[in-house]
Order: structure tokens, then sequence, then C-alpha cells
């Protein structure tokens, strides 16, 4: 499994946040990630983000250092 970090940008305020995330190949992509909540503590809105509105970047393979 390979490791990502993705990149999104809030829709209501711009806060741009990222986290990681492990995407099987064989389970293939998501359209979206569902239910991402925007870390800007005048914000905090939850939201779905579509998978192409996000930059996304390999880190490494799960279980590598």
């Amino acid at each position: 499994m390979q490791v990502y970090e993705i990149e999104w940008e809030c829709i209501s305020c711009g806060h741009r946040q990222t986290f990681r995330r492990g995407i099987s190949e064989e389970d293939g992509w998501p359209n979206k990630f569902d239910d991402l909540k925007c870390e800007n503590e005048e914000c905090r809105q939850a939201q779905d983000v579509a998978c192409r509105k996000c930059t996304i970047t390999p880190v490494a393979a799960a279980g590598e250092n």
C-alpha cells in the first residue's frame, strides 16, 4: 500500500491543509474524500472534497522507513 500526502483547500475559507492516507492500487482511487473538517478555528466546516481538487504526493509505501 502506498502512502500519500493529500493537500486540500477549504471551499469556505480557503485554508490549505494536509493529511496522509494509505491507498491501495488494488482498491483504486476514491472519487472524493468524505467528511474532511477544516482545521481553521474560525471555520471548522465539514465537507466532501473531490480527489481532483487535491494535490496528491506519494510519501512512502506502508512499512518503509
